[in-house]
């Protein structure tokens, strides 16, 4: 097997944001062959696969890959629930192994955990206004993750009125950048879910590599 591959199915394209966060856990098994992640992007279709079962299946088709991760936020929602509804949509669609990632509130909680990254997305990396990060402990407590983070980025960029106005219509650019900026995505070791996440990755990657009988994680 060279390299792993696998696909990425999320609720919007602005969660491609966690592609380097799927890397980042990937990496860590220290694989003896390399990765190759892509999401799964409908937008070019003439007719969206509509629900979740769709979505996973045409991805599956579509996707090819030895690992489907299928990404719903938590919201309102507890995680276990969020849990439940990969599953039975999952087993609905046929695929045969597969990670959930669930980020608790959402996935902006996963990218409030690196102020260099944040002021080099907002093009500012020497600024010094404080910005109101929340401590990593509080992350899925807080309220609105993605608010926070526009905050923070428009803080970081420290512009006038009429610069800053123009920086907020292409935020979601920024936030997406500032993932791919951070290098170490260990501080979220913190977090149940992200735990959660890595602990449910490793276990399918081992399982698909012993199934392959090469590319192993080494010892």
């Amino acid at each position: 097997m060279n390299p792993f591959r696998y696909t990425l199915v999320a609720d919007g394209p602005s969660d491609r944001s966690l592609l380097p966060i799927i890397d980042w856990v990937l990496a860590s098994l220290e694989l003896t062959v390399g990765i190759a992640g892509q999401m799964a992007d409908f937008r070019y279709l003439t007719t969206p696969p509509s629900g979740l079962v769709a979505r996973i299946r045409l991805a599956f088709t579509q996707y090819p890959c030895d690992l489907l991760f299928i990404h719903r936020d938590a919201e309102a929602e507890r995680r276990e629930t969020r849990a439940e509804e990969i599953r039975a949509a999952s087993q609905a669609a046929a695929v045969p192994t597969y990670v959930p990632v669930i980020p608790v509130r959402m996935t902006e909680a996963w990218l409030l955990i690196d102020e260099n990254a944040i002021r080099r997305s907002a093009d500012n990396p020497s600024g010094t206004n404080p910005l109101p990060l929340p401590a990593i402990g509080t992350l899925e407590a807080t309220q609105d993750p993605k608010r926070v983070l526009h905050e923070c980025l428009l803080v970081a960029c420290d512009l006038g009125r009429r610069r800053r106005d123009q920086f907020q219509r292409r935020i979601g650019e920024r936030v997406q950048r500032v993932a791919f900026l951070i290098n170490d995505f260990g501080p979220l070791e913190r977090l149940p879910a992200f735990r959660a996440f890595k602990d449910a990755t490793h276990s399918a990657v081992e399982r698909i590599l012993a199934a392959d009988g090469g590319g192993s994680p080494e010892d």
